[in-house]
């Protein structure tokens, strides 16, 4: 059977062992695969002997990656220009997706690591390792470390668990194809010194009573549609907080026959809609997301609206998913 991380191209791992310098960048509002795999990929580059930066837009909205903001640069200065710094940009199918950072670094050499099944591609020929069959970011930079015979080291093995147990749900998001192997690495991870029992309880613990309450509050908001195939919910701008969208999925996933959710945020110009499918769905929510300038995986994906309603976006979105179903 083969392997659902196919080797990288000689291309990637030479321009990677030849630059004395690197940057390294993902999409703005990250999430934890973004900064995971950001993370990881500086501190093999490190262990290489070369120098680092960090770049990332934020903002860091998340409880749980708030303490990552330190490590990270909004621009590179001039003099870390001067060595002329690959940059590597990872999590982004969309030379839009890592914001403003990324718009001084394009007449660098660069490449891109991604998991996206939807985009553009914005590199060389040759300079992109992208897989959509990978669970995560963090999985993609651990090939590149092996192929680079880098060592596996705690620091590096918690960061690459770290991305990919955010980005699959702590598993949840697995699928039959993806589990064997994603989840051997898993087990090297472990096997370097990661708890993932440590691990869950950082990510998941201190949360606000109110952001609880909250949740409480669009889960019990939400609104069952099409026979209950399809939950529609609501979180309002006064209660923007990244973290309460994880439990809102996770809750209405749960209900009976449902196959996908839909969470739209309000924000001060625009919608911004969240798609989760069940794993035996035939909703493709990257595909869905794509049609309206968004992306992402087939069960988990989102896009953002501006110049509409509420109302009209829902009507929108219910016969989307109508046709699909």
């Amino acid at each position: 059977m083969a392997s659902i991380f196919p080797p990288c191209d000689e291309k990637i791992l030479k321009a990677i062992r030849e630059a004395e310098s690197a940057i390294v960048i993902a999409h703005r509002n990250p999430d934890g695969d973004a900064l995971y795999s950001s993370i990881a990929m500086a501190k093999i580059l490190e262990k290489m002997g070369k120098e680092v930066l960090l770049l990332n837009e934020g903002p860091f909205l998340r409880d749980d990656i708030k303490y990552l903001e330190p490590l990270f640069k909004k621009e590179a200065d001039a003099h870390f220009l001067e060595s002329s710094p690959l940059v590597i940009i990872l999590d982004c199918s969309t030379q839009d997706r890592p914001g403003e950072p990324l718009k001084a670094l394009m007449q660098l050499p660069r490449v891109v690591i991604d998991h996206h099944s939807s985009g553009i591609p914005f590199t060389d020929e040759g300079m992109s390792y992208i897989v959509p069959d990978s669970p995560s970011t963090t999985l993609l930079v651990d090939t590149i470390r092996q192929e680079l015979g880098i060592p596996l080291d705690k620091e590096i093995a918690d960061a690459l668990y770290r991305g990919f147990a955010t980005d699959t749900g702590f598993y949840h998001f697995l699928s039959d194809k993806t589990a064997p192997e994603a989840l051997r690495k898993a087990a090297a991870f472990t096997e370097a010194g990661v708890s993932p029992y440590d691990v869950y309880d950082e990510m998941h613990d201190g949360k606000k009573l109110e952001d609880i309450q909250n949740t409480a509050r669009i889960i019990t908001e939400a609104k069952s549609l099409l026979d209950g195939r399809l939950i529609l919910a609501f979180q309002s701008k006064d209660k923007e907080n990244a973290r309460l969208s994880d439990g809102v999925y996770a809750a209405l996933l749960e209900s009976a026959g449902v196959k996908v959710v839909i969470l739209i945020k309000e924000k001060e110009d625009a919608l911004e809609i969240g798609f989760r499918s069940k794993n035996h769905s035939d909703i493709d929510c990257g595909a869905i997301a794509s049609t309206l300038g968004g992306g992402g995986h087939a069960r988990a994906a989102g896009a953002t609206i501006t110049g509409i309603k509420r109302e009209d976006a829902e009507a929108m979105l219910i016969e989307m998913i109508s046709k699909s179903l």
